[in-house]
């Protein structure tokens, strides 16, 4: 039997939480029975660089809704794939658009995404009145909404009043088996006072309080140094802040890394000092290499750490809760035995694991049993 086309939509491959799972399935999907097809609105991003040599890749270009659903038709017209899965608000949306340009007959299956909450998603988004209109209009026409989380999925049924689609939570691969065994047949040493915090250079990601925070931990104790990884458009900006603060020779902005999971397992204390947060893939890494994590109180981070049983919550944007919270997780570092809790829980979120809850799902859709498109039902069974 031949392999099935499944597509992968996102607007780029920069490294963000949606970008790395998508890159991860990509490369773990079963190719006896998958085709993958990766469309980028832009090619760009630094995990293009990590992408399978047999994946075709194609570029929309489109700079607005219309074109670039035009674009993705054409494409879907020239390459029909059996499923398509879109990432982002603005790649769902031009999904909708570009499958209801399709015939009947080489429609694809559409599952759309969300790895954040609406409430976060929809605060910061340009025109939120339309993007509301649009999503209520057109998300409804998907197969899926799939989600990390159940509560990301209801929470964007019960924001706009969706009749549908129903949801499907389906965990995200974060962990490499390869160099989960790496890690520990040669783990790195420590670093004391080493702390380490890893994501976009974006306003959400909360790197600014903990710079500010870290000036707090620095006067009590003067051995610690801070390194931040990820890309974006705030390095000026926090680069600057941490001159004001006096911190230049003790904060490091590191830029991208292929393999945070060593990263985190040199540091002493992890942390994930998010304003808005909807699952957190680095949350999975640093548990998985073993450091101690204080996490703003989010969503994601708070499911993965268990309700604050596998690390420490703070406030989202509260400074003095973060630095207390960093100065007492040096003074008293966990347990071991509560750092291989944590381990064990991130093992969930291995590739191959979440590569084959991915395949029953995918499968599923294009069985005979599998119901036809409608926006009947809120709700899927989750599936791990």
């Amino acid at each position: 039997m031949q392999p099935q086309r499944i597509a992968f939509a996102l607007p780029h491959l920069k490294a963000g939480g949606i970008e790395m799972v998508v890159k991860s399935l990509l490369c773990s999907l079963d190719r006896s029975r998958w085709a993958p097809l990766l469309i980028l609105n832009r090619a760009e991003g630094e995990l293009l660089a990590q992408l399978p040599s047999d994946l075709p890749m194609l570029a929309c270009g489109g700079k607005g809704l219309l074109l670039r659903a035009s674009a993705m038709a054409r494409m879907l017209r020239k390459h029909p794939p059996a499923v398509l899965y879109a990432g982002t608000n603005a790649m769902n949306l031009s999904a909708v658009l570009a499958v209801c340009l399709l015939p009947l007959r080489i429609r694809p299956r559409l599952i759309i995404s969300e790895h954040t909450t609406a409430e976060n998603y929809l605060a910061g988004a340009r025109h939120p009145r339309l993007r509301k209109t649009l999503i209520r209009m057109l998300y409804p026409r998907a197969d899926r909404l799939a989600v990390p989380l159940q509560e990301i999925g209801e929470g964007w049924i019960e924001a706009l009043a969706l009749p549908g689609p129903p949801l499907a939570c389906l965990p995200n691969p974060v962990l490499n088996a390869s160099e989960l065994d790496r890690l520990h047949r040669d783990p790195p040493n420590r670093r004391q006072g080493r702390i380490v915090a890893a994501g976009r250079l974006i306003p959400d990601k909360g790197h600014d309080v903990l710079i500010r925070a870290f000036a707090q931990v620095r006067q009590a104790w003067p051995g610690t140094r801070l390194l931040i990884y990820g890309t974006g458009p705030q390095r000026s900006a926090l680069e600057a802040l941490a001159r004001s603060l006096g911190l230049s020779d003790h904060v490091r902005l590191m830029g991208y890394s292929p393999d945070l999971l060593r990263e985190f397992a040199r540091a002493e204390l992890a942390v994930l000092p998010s304003l808005r947060e909807g699952f957190g893939n680095v949350a999975v890494e640093a548990l998985a290499a073993g450091t101690p994590l204080i996490a703003s109180r989010c969503p994601g981070p708070e499911a993965i750490l268990q309700g604050g049983k596998l690390g420490v919550l703070v406030p989202p944007g509260d400074a003095n809760a973060l630095a207390g919270a960093i100065l007492e997780a040096l003074r008293s570092p966990p347990e071991q035995n509560l750092l291989a809790c944590g381990q064990e829980a991130a093992a969930a979120y291995l590739e191959e694991r979440a590569a084959l809850a991915f395949d029953r799902f995918a499968s599923g859709l294009l069985s005979a049993d599998s119901p036809p498109h409608s926006t009947a039902g809120r709700k899927a069974a989750g599936i791990r």
